[in-house]
């Protein structure tokens, strides 16, 4: 939902290392437990590594030096090289002849119709410029609601707020209109409070690429630089009541948002702002009840929809408006728009064409590529080894909260039966019919057709389809995520895991890999997908999807105090001096780590002659990452910790782990049993 684009930062010499500093320039050496070696630079040949230390920098140093981040990319490593893998297949996919079918030959046209800049180049920025037209010729309030309420949705610019269709968090079985808050330059509220550095290089990226495009639109320099500054000063007026990205990911911002209104409620709230008038020039009916993330923030915008600020509102809508498709215009935009890209990324020059736009396809019309890619590359024999494992992990997960000592057998019970209940999806549907794309159409290059005119035909067409699923009962047995997405993940609201078939390639997973390799690597992963089931989020969903509280009080204060621990054990680390993390919003996925290598290590328990060594290296290897500063500063706002400290924190919480290992007091990697802060 947020955009993400850009920036230029200056690349210094830190000691003998080449890396990117911010105005600051810390010692990104002076990381605590722990060097910060997931950071491009930090590890060099001289680099002393003690397995006992840092178990993360000596199983991977060699492989971090042998490393070189590619043209295009801000990171490179285990994973990266899954994506790169299934980057290179989709291409293929769209490199020969037009595919048979209806579906297929949508992916392949939007395909030809991006690589056709000589259509491209012909139109410029006339589309674009005639949207923007519509926005300046604006001039009153009144004229502003009639925008928004009466120009189709495909043919908009932007919005001051997003709404629509989602699954209902207290009902899963049903959709909900939702209102959340509008997209900000520098991503992050708290950004407009407290600049930081990094904040500080995306709005100024945005700034250059925003002044570009306005000029060519016909704009002045001094026009192009005056409408940027009135968008960033209609942000700093909205920016207060819009939660902050640690408040957004903390795993306990679920009850700030639920905020249930009946029409006539959000009707008062709107006051001016047309909210409810938009829903009906989408087409959704008249509901009974609406979900407003942030009633502070409607109040807020409410208040600033006046004639006084209908200058800064166009020019927020504009600058929005111009950055979200710079990517689609011609030639002079996309170089641009990837420049921008780049430097907010720390990625260097210009993927190709091909490479690009086939991502941009399987992104777009994601389902009609997905078939072609599981025909493609994914086969039964992985499906059904990989769907052992499954089976194999969830029972070994039983031993787990049969061993929590701080639940009661009530609780106890509700997660067995939560765990139990888990919908297992692996690699790709065993069905496709929930996937057509039968309705959509546009012309492909042959026939006149142009990105502009397919992009807008698959706008209205996602709106439609929005508009009629939202009547009907949540189909919850239909997959939300592509089998060609590098990713595996759980999804409380049908309480089910899903590992992608373009995940388990490559070094995460491959038919000849060993058992120790196949624990490490993506028996961890799928043990991680199960724990989400009982994280400090997922803990909030029932084994039927619903937000209920399954838990007796004194069961969920002790879990809470358990998560609070773990919070602290991150707040603690820094990875480098004077940067802190946000604990408080990695305890999900920091406990999914922890116990996911928990349960890999009860199957491994069963194997005569286990290779713990075998098994340990491989899941080091799973986490091995060289990353730009800006890639690394974009992690420490995510739910993710950085790599090497899902390699270092999570292994150090583990008996086998040090015991194998002879790991003892004074070593680096211990941590004594009263400190440890697994939760499961």
């Amino acid at each position: 939902m947020k955009n993400l684009f850009c920036i230029l930062l200056a690349i210094t010499m830190l000691a003998s290392l080449c890396v990117p500093a911010f105005a600051d320039d810390p010692d990104y050496l002076s990381g605590t437990p722990w060097l910060c070696s997931t950071l491009e630079g930090t590890v060099t040949q001289d680099t002393v590594t003690n397995l006992k230390d840092d178990f993360g920098l000596a199983v991977n140093k060699e492989k971090i030096l042998s490393l070189k981040i590619p043209d295009g990319y801000n990171r490179i490593g285990t994973f990266m090289d899954v994506v790169l893998l299934q980057t290179e297949e989709v291409k293929n996919m769209f490199l020969g002849d037009a595919p048979e079918g209806h579906d297929a030959r949508l992916a392949y046209d939007l395909f030809n119709l991006m690589m056709d800049w000589e259509s491209r180049n012909a139109l410029g920025v006339a589309p674009l410029k005639a949207q923007v037209d519509v926005l300046e010729a604006i001039d009153s309030v009144d004229a502003m609601t009639a925008y928004f309420t009466a120009t189709p949705f495909a043919d908009q610019l932007g919005g001051l707020w997003d709404g629509g269709s989602i699954t209902d968090l207290n009902d899963s079985s049903r959709k909900i209109l939702a209102v959340d808050s509008c997209d900000l330059l520098m991503d992050d509220s708290a950004e407009y409070e407290t600049p930081t550095d990094y904040g500080i290089t995306k709005r100024d990226a945005r700034g250059e690429l925003a002044q570009k495009l306005l000029k060519k639109l016909g704009y002045s320099e001094a026009d192009a630089s005056q409408k940027f500054d009135n968008c960033l000063a209609f942000e700093a007026l909205i920016a207060p009541v819009i939660y902050t990205n640690e408040e957004q990911k903390n795993p306990n911002s679920n009850s700030r948002i639920m905020n249930y209104l009946d029409s006539d409620e959000l009707r008062q709230l709107q006051g001016n702002l047309p909210i409810l008038e938009k829903f009906a020039l989408d087409g959704f009916p008249e509901a009974e009840e609406y979900l407003v993330t942030n009633p502070d923030f409607v109040e807020k915008l409410n208040d600033l929809y006046t004639a006084e600020n209908l200058t800064l509102i166009k020019d927020y809508l504009i600058v929005h408006g111009i950055l979200d498709n710079a990517s689609y215009l011609d030639r002079e935009c996309y170089e641009w728009a990837n420049d921008c890209s780049n430097v907010i990324s720390g990625a260097s020059g210009i993927l190709d064409d091909e490479t690009v736009f086939s991502g941009e396809v399987s992104d777009t019309l994601s389902w009609p590529v997905a078939q072609l890619y599981a025909q493609t590359y994914l086969h039964q024999e992985d499906k059904d080894r990989i769907s052992a494992l499954v089976d194999k992990l969830i029972d070994a997960y039983h031993g787990i909260l049969k061993e929590a000592d701080f639940l009661s057998d009530t609780t106890r019970a509700a997660a067995i039966e939560k765990l139990e209940s888990i919908d297992k999806r692996v690699l790709y549907p065993d069905s496709w019919e929930k996937y057509s794309c039968e309705d959509l159409n546009f012309a492909g290059p042959e026939n006149g057709g142009t990105l502009w005119d397919a992009r807008r035909a698959i706008t209205e067409y996602q709106m439609v389809e929005s508009i009629r699923n939202y009547s009907k009962p949540v189909d919850k047995l239909k997959w939300v995520a592509t089998p060609q997405t590098v990713n595996c993940y759980y999804n409380p609201s049908n309480n089910s895991i899903t590992i992608l078939g373009a995940y388990a390639r490559g070094g995460n997973y491959s038919s000849d890999m060993s058992e120790e390799e196949l624990l490490g690597k993506i028996g961890v992963v799928i043990g991680h997908e199960i724990s989400h089931a009982f994280d400090s989020t997922g803990s909030q969903y029932d084994k039927d999807g619903n937000m209920s509280n399954w838990w007796t009080d004194e069961d969920h204060d002790a879990f809470l105090k358990r998560n609070k621990k773990m919070e602290d054990y991150y707040n603690a680390i820094h990875p480098w001096e004077g940067q802190d993390l946000h604990g408080s919003i990695v305890t999900g996925e920091a406990c999914a780590d922890m116990a996911g290598v928990k349960v890999a290590l009860r199957l491994a328990s069963e194997h005569e002659n286990f290779d713990y060594d075998a098994f340990f290296r491989a899941y080091a290897d799973l986490w091995a990452s060289k990353e730009t500063l800006q890639r690394v500063y974009y992690r420490l706002n995510d739910v993710h910790p950085l790599p090497y400290l899902r390699i270092n924190c999570t292994l150090q919480q583990s008996d086998e782990f040090l015991n194998f290992y002879g790991i003892t007091e004074g070593d680096g990697m211990y941590l004594a049993p009263a400190d440890r802060v697994n939760i499961w």
